[in-house]
């Protein structure tokens, strides 16, 4: 499988190492209590203008899981959001059910993939 991430193109191997989603999202909030401790997530971008999700995966390194903020005001559900910062400490924001692969410092940031059902 290939994805994108910052302009290059990257591969990885998709094998016996998947994860729950609800064990994945435990533990980004686990690992972002650790100072250093951060996560990489990938993901399908949404546009809430046309209504649909992006064909190209994202990825972000050096995540840490945050709380919602006052300004962050959401259409639906917040359970539905999964709200985290950037490696330069930006918030960003995306639907749970979008994230496809996560990687965490224990398994040296190897993308798991996230299995939702």
């Amino acid at each position: 499988m290939s994805f994108r991430s910052g302009g290059r193109s990257a591969i990885f191997a998709v094998g016996m190492h998947n994860m729950g989603g609800i064990e994945a999202l435990r533990l980004a909030r686990e690992v972002s209590k650790v100072p250093d401790g951060t996560f990489t997530i990938a993901f399908f971008p949404y546009n809430r203008v046309r209504g649909e999700a992006s064909a190209t995966l994202r990825v972000v390194s050096g995540c840490k899981v945050r709380a919602q903020l006052p300004r962050d005001r959401f259409w639906i559900d917040s359970e539905n959001y999964f709200l985290f910062t950037d490696a330069k400490g930006e918030c960003k924001t995306c639907y749970r059910i979008l994230i496809r692969f996560m990687g965490f410092p224990q398994d040296n940031f190897k993308l798991r993939k996230i299995e939702w059902l």
